[in-house]
């Protein structure tokens, strides 16, 4: 079974983008699950239901569209800000931030945007101070922090490497093989991920620009570990894998 699959079965959306937004933040992927679980029962794009009123704006625990957003963030300062979006962006500077990068009401922005947060909370106090500091301070915000640590330990046995089984039965390829699966793999990075893959298809040889390539891929889409090369030298079983849910067939 993949990581999108443990994902997916249980109970978060867009599980591809999930593991590259979190292999983006630097944010262990458990946390990421974690923290969607928590705040929008997998990732849904909705409003919260903090006790604030809504002007009828927008409406509590409904879907979050970029129209709806804008009154929002209109009357926030005399309606009281709420949480927005699959991480539940409440404090306004946060939404700000999700804003100049795109729009608090995108699902990929929002996500990455609290992704962000996450990790840098984690890394300068630790997991579950980090995950208290998301939610704020007192005692909600430590049974918070309690409830995330428990849930984390579950998201940790699910996605342990031992129990996933990654083996999509392609060839292995390494760098100098060539081929027509070569050149589909490289048509495939070309037309999927062009912000940063341009292979030359002239030769139909995984060559130095292939593997580059493959590298970062394997970064953004946090595959990693016992048959992964970090340099993108070969595409083996775990790579595969992450490439066909991104839509590789």
């Amino acid at each position: 079974m993949s990581t999108v699959t443990v994902l997916e079965q249980n109970g978060t959306l867009r599980a591809p983008e999930v593991v590259e937004l979190a292999a983006l933040a630097g944010l262990e992927l458990a946390a990421a699950a974690t923290l969607l679980e928590k705040e929008s029962s997998g990732g849904r794009n909705i409003f919260g239901r903090d006790g604030v009123e809504t002007g009828g704006f927008y409406t509590k625990g409904g879907p979050v569209t970029k129209a709806a957003y804008l009154l929002y963030r209109e009357h926030r300062a005399e309606l009281g800000a709420q949480g927005v979006g699959p991480t539940q962006l409440t404090y306004p500077p946060f939404q700000d931030r999700a804003d100049r990068q795109g729009g608090c009401w995108d699902w990929r922005v929002n996500t990455r945007v609290g992704f962000d947060i996450v990790s840098g909370l984690i890394k300068a106090k630790g997991v579950r101070s980090g995950f208290r500091a998301y939610n704020g301070s007192g005692p909600r915000a430590e049974a918070y922090a309690d409830d995330a640590m428990k849930k984390l330990h579950v998201w940790r046995e699910r996605l342990d490497p031992a129990t996933l089984i990654d083996d999509p039965g392609r060839p292995t390829l390494r760098e100098g093989d060539t081929g027509a699966v070569v050149l589909a793999l490289q048509k495939f990075l070309n037309a999927s991920f062009p912000s940063y893959s341009s292979i030359d298809l002239a030769p139909k040889r995984y060559g130095p620009q292939t593997a580059k390539v493959v590298a970062e891929f394997q970064r953004r889409a946090g595959v990693s570990g016992p048959g992964v090369s970090a340099t993108g030298k070969l595409v083996g079983p775990p790579t595969w894998v992450a490439l066909e849910h991104f839509g590789f067939r």
